[in-house]
């Protein structure tokens, strides 16, 4: 039996290592190579294939010398075009197309017809009646106004002042706003509503009001 030293067996290993790693890297590279491409000969016979002539239609007549100045090239559409769009100059006489292009007569009365009815907004409005809000009041009005919203702000809230007074929400909001005192219950009670919140719908209101702040900077 032959002995080798060990500083021999370990170049041997290193080698086999080498060689295994290099065959590797042949065989990755060879199924590399061999992927689909498309070559210039399948690229030139798409080209070929998709180069059509253009139509008959769209070329002008030759049997007259060319340029000729008063030929006219008209191509209209494989389907029929609506009246509003089919020159009146190329409808023959006997087209049913032509008369509607002719005015009616003067003398013949216009159709009438039923109006659909009228579009009611319930945001503009101040009562189930559907009674139109009025935006001018007198100064008496608007001090009584400021005067209920002082004293009970939970009773006259502005909803019930814009029924009461006739007007909309948003000029109750401007000439009888509510005290420091009612705006920080309110705060108190928002804090409270929200101290009820999960993790989700927290992180899902932070979000929102973040996508806010960038829309109105204008970076979103």
């Amino acid at each position: 039996m032959e002995f080798r030293p060990a500083s021999s067996l370990l170049a041997a290993a290193a080698a086999a290592a080498r060689h295994g790693a290099a065959q590797q890297r042949l065989a990755t590279t060879i199924t590399t190579s061999l992927t689909a491409t498309r070559g210039h000969k399948t690229t030139a016979r798409t080209k070929r294939a998709l180069k059509i002539a253009p139509h008959d239609s769209f070329l002008p007549d030759r049997s007259s010398p060319f340029p000729a100045a008063d030929s006219i090239i008209y191509n209209p559409p494989a389907s029929e075009s609506s009246p509003s769009h089919t020159p009146f100059l190329f409808l023959p006489s006997s087209d049913p197309r032509a008369r509607l292009r002719k005015p009616t007569s003067a003398s013949s009365p216009p159709s009438t017809s039923p109006l659909p009815p009228a579009m009611r907004y319930p945001r503009r409005s101040v009562d189930e009646q559907q009674q139109p809000a009025r935006q001018h009041l007198s100064a008496e009005q608007v001090q009584e106004m400021r005067r209920l919203r002082a004293e009970d702000p939970l009773t006259w809230s502005v909803g019930a002042l814009a029924r009461k007074f006739g007007c909309s929400a948003v000029f109750v909001q401007i000439a009888a706003p509510a005290g420091p005192a009612h705006k920080a219950w309110l705060e108190e009670q928002k804090q409270k509503r929200e101290a009820r919140w999960g993790n989700k719908k927290t992180a899902a209101r932070e979000d929102r009001k973040r996508r806010a702040e960038l829309m109105y900077r204008g970076e979103l």
